[in-house]
Order: C-alpha cells, then sequence, then structure tokens
C-alpha cells in the first residue's frame, strides 16, 4: 500500500505558498541587497526574511523627517511595519540579531561619547527645578518670577541617552520612549508581545491606539488622572516582528487587530523553509559586506540624528515616474480591489501608500551611496520599478495572509495529526492507536476525531483498510495507511 506509485500528491488543507513569486532581492539598493544575500547564505534562510527586515529596519532612519508625495493631498511618511512568520527553528533571531546590530551598537557609542552633556543638561535641569520650587515657597513672589524660571527650564537644550531598538513593552512605556527619543524602531522575534497592546495588562481592552497613529505621525495625547497629560506631535514607530504561525493564526483572527486596521498596516513575509537540507558549514557574512552596512547605517544614523528641524522634508516623483504610478494606480491596482484583492481590501486600500513609502526608502538610500541631495533629486522611473518589484513581492504575501484567517478549527486539527504523524515518523498504524496518540490535544471523543480523519483521507494525506484480526486473536478494526508524499 505505501509503494508510491500509488498514491498521489494530497491536496494542501491550506492555500499553497510554494506558488508564491519569490523576494526580488535584485531590487534593492547596493549594499541592502548584498547584506540581505549575505545574511540569507549565513544563516541558510530564504532572502525574503533578511530583506523584510532590513527594510523595517532602514526605514527608521528616515522617519520623521522625509515623506514621500504622490499628490498634494496624498503623501507617506518612510516607515515599514513588517511581520515574518515562520515555523520553530527557522532562525529567526539570528537574522533579526545580524540586521539589528548596527543600530544598538551605534546608539551605545553614542550614548557613551555624549555622556558628559547628557549628565550636565540633567544636572542643570535639576537645579533649576530646585530653585524653581524655593520660588514658589516665598511669600512675595510674583507670577511673573515663575513663569520666567520656568520658560528657561523650557529652553534647556534638552539631551538625554538615546533609545532606538525596543523590544518588549508595554503601551505605557512606549509612550514615555516615543516622548524622549521622537521614534523608535521596534525589533522582535517574538510578535507575542504585542499581547500587552491587545489587553494583557489592562483587562482585555485593547489600547492600540499608539501602534496605529504611530504608522503615519498622526498626533497622539496620552491622559492619565495620576500625572499631567502627555502629547505626542509626531511620533513615528518601525515595527519589525516575527513569530511562530500559532501567533500570527491568534493575530488574523483577533478583532482588535482586524477591526482596528493595525493588520491591514503590516506588509508580511512568509519565508520558505529551508529545514531538513541546511548545513552548518555555511559562509558567515563577508566582513567587507558587514562593515558596508555599518557604515551605511552610521551615515543614514549621523543625518537623522543632526536633523533638529520639526518641519518634514518632502520627495517628488519626476514626470514620467510620476505618470507611470497613475497609470499603475488607475488600471491596476484600483482594479485588484474586486479581483486579486477582494478578501484584503483593508490592506489593499494601502497598496499604493506602499509603493510610495518603499519608493522614498529605496531613493533616500541611492542618493546616500551616491552623495547626492535628497530632495533636490526627483524619484526616478528606475526606483519607481524598485518598488513596485517588491510592494508586488508583498501584495501578494498579504493575499496568502489574509486566506489563512479563514482557516477553520477542522483544518488545525487535521494539521495537528498530520504533525504528530511526521514526529513519530508513522507509516501505518491502527485508526484507534492513532487517536489515542492524539487524543489529548484537540478532540473531545472518537467521533470528533473521526470527522478529521475522513478529512485527512479526503485530502488524499491517508488511506483506509478496514482488516479482520488474524486467527480470531487480535480484533478487527480499521488500518491507516499514510501518503509518503506528505
Amino acid at each position: 500500500m505505501n509503494d508510491t506509485t500509488t498514491w498521489a500528491m494530497p491536496t494542501p488543507l491550506r492555500s499553497d505558498r510554494s506558488k508564491l513569486i519569490s523576494f526580488p532581492v535584485n531590487a534593492l539598493p547596493p549594499i541592502l541587497r548584498e547584506m540581505t544575500a549575505a545574511i540569507a547564505v549565513s544563516t541558510s534562510t530564504d532572502v525574503a526574511m533578511a530583506g523584510t527586515d532590513i527594510l523595517s529596519a532602514v526605514s527608521y532612519c528616515f522617519s520623521g523627517i522625509y515623506r514621500m508625495s504622490g499628490k498634494r493631498e496624498h503623501t507617506e511618511p518612510l516607515v515599514i511595519d513588517s511581520l515574518t512568520v515562520a515555523e520553530p527553528s527557522s532562525k529567526k533571531s539570528p537574522v533579526i540579531s545580524l540586521v539589528k546590530k548596527p543600530y544598538v551598537k551605534y546608539v551605545g557609542e553614542w550614548n557613551e561619547k555624549n555622556k558628559t552633556d547628557i549628565f550636565k543638561y540633567q544636572a542643570e535641569q535639576e537645579l533649576m527645578e530646585l530653585q524653581l520650587a524655593e520660588l514658589r515657597k516665598k511669600k512675595d513672589v510674583t507670577a511673573e518670577e515663575i513663569a520666567d524660571m520656568q520658560t528657561k527650564i523650557s529652553n534647556l537644550q534638552a539631551s538625554g541617552f538615546r533609545r532606538i531598538v525596543v523590544d518588549d513593552i508595554t503601551p505605557e512605556s512606549l509612550v514615555h520612549e516615543l516622548e524622549q527619543n521622537g521614534t523608535l524602531l521596534m525589533m522582535s522575534d517574538e510578535a507575542g508581545m504585542l499581547g500587552n497592546f491587545s489587553g494583557r495588562y489592562s483587562n482585555n481592552i485593547p489600547n492600540l491606539d499608539l501602534l496605529l497613529k504611530s504608522w503615519n505621525g498622526e498626533t497622539y495625547i496620552s491622559d492619565r488622572a495620576t500625572r499631567e497629560s502627555i502629547v505626542l506631535k509626531k511620533p513615528y514607530l518601525s515595527i519589525c516582528l516575527a513569530c511562530q504561525p500559532y501567533v500570527f493564526d491568534s493575530m488574523i483572527n483577533n478583532s482588535a487587530f482586524r477591526g482596528s486596521g493595525l493588520i491591514a498596516r503590516l506588509i508580511y513575509c512568509f519565508p520558505t523553509s529551508n529545514i531538513g537540507s541546511r548545513r552548518y558549514d555555511t559562509q558567515s557574512v563577508p566582513e567587507t559586506i558587514a562593515e558596508n552596512y555599518k557604515n551605511l547605517i552610521y551615515r543614514l544614523l549621523d543625518f537623522k540624528f543632526s536633523y533638529h528641524d520639526t518641519k518634514e522634508l518632502y520627495l517628488h516623483f519626476d514626470g514620467q515616474a510620476f505618470k507611470e504610478f497613475v497609470d499603475y494606480y488607475n488600471n491596476h491596482i484600483e482594479k485588484q480591489l474586486v479581483t486579486d484583492m477582494a478578501f484584503c481590501k483593508d490592506w489593499g486600500g494601502k497598496y499604493h501608500g506602499l509603493i510610495l513609502r518603499l519608493c522614498g526608502i529605496i531613493h533616500c538610500v541611492k542618493c546616500a551611496l551616491n552623495g547626492n541631495d535628497l530632495v533636490a533629486v526627483r524619484v526616478g522611473i528606475d526606483t519607481f520599478c524598485n518598488a513596485i518589484e517588491i510592494a508586488n513581492y508583498y501584495r501578494e504575501q498579504a493575499i496568502y495572509a489574509y486566506s489563512l484567517g479563514d482557516v477553520d478549527i477542522g483544518t488545525v486539527k487535521a494539521e495537528r495529526v498530520l504533525d504528530k504523524i511526521r514526529s513519530k515518523g508513522i507509516r501505518e498504524i491502527r485508526q484507534n492507536d492513532l487517536y489515542k496518540l492524539c487524543r489529548c490535544t484537540l478532540f473531545k471523543n472518537a467521533q470528533d476525531f473521526g470527522e478529521t480523519v475522513d478529512m485527512l483521507e479526503e485530502y488524499n494525506y491517508i488511506h483506509r483498510v478496514k482488516v479482520e484480526g488474524a486467527n480470531g486473536n487480535n480484533k478487527s478494526g480499521i488500518m491507516v495507511f499514510i501518503n509518503p508524499n506528505i
């Protein structure tokens, strides 16, 4: 029965991701392209994983400084929020660690270099606040004197220890860190920390407003009875997260995440798995490539931290690129909202905005590498084509991601049984014995389990044969044969 010539390939239980296009690594600007490919080789992972992480991380370098203009009424900040979904042991952590390394190193060096000025500012602020407190105690003090001292305190050149990357953080701490830093990069291989914002510590009351507003730099006001209100005029948060499939399943079916629009703000990456064929003796990221990547990030961060104007700079298309963008929207994107993207219209409605964001990021990196003025040089057709290639990859990934949100509990149960079969290396087994292996996880009773086995047979993962006991010594039953092609 287990002769492979008698078995056809089983029908996938979920949408088949193997038919999705590959990540267009060549559409990335130089240095980012080389670093993406080198990380993929070193970690034996799909280039899509490193490419997605690098795009999200580098978007932080431009947040709060540049916006990409489609037309006067439509501009987008260069912020990319991403979620990579991969099974356990997919090396999500090593990939994120390599991408994140220069950001962590830069801020450590910056804080060390500026700590004297930081301590001086903190001491001056402390002394002036003590003087203000003493002034308030005087009987003959005037309102003008108090106002003058408050003005002096507010005019102090603010200086504090910088923060770039945040990991497991609560909504309240995120408000504080954005107040201190203006922009942040949320980077973690555990997207489960988003549970902090879905109500884990607030009686299941979601607190997603800041995540939503920091995607577009909208004003956020935090009011608490125990302290003064905090007003964040233009908060920006670039999000780069990874998770296991079960975490994503809970997110895509979470009404707070879905209804608020958070799911529609993310780009998705379901990388192709190399598990089972990876090697340990892979080539490390070449020192030259790692150094070029670090130097580029340092150059971008140097400019970011030296730019003190609150006014954002606008990037624009040249004539040809603008014409192509308008044509692509009118003749492709809008029509796809009722065809390809019909089941993810909330994501699809932001697709043209994603293209603008990618155009801005690619343009900024290219100009930084070539020493050009980012604002004076218009975004050209080559950059637009690069952005379209990358955006098309994420469009297919989003369609796939949303299809997973329609997976019912029956599919989940069938997948659990298949996982058990694979983990035990089972080729054939009595149905009762298979039930005993699986019943502690999802199944209420034998009938419930029987429905799942019916589904597996319908999809050609198994074949069942009724067998009689040999010489009356064994009970009759049902033998389950496993399709070797699983």
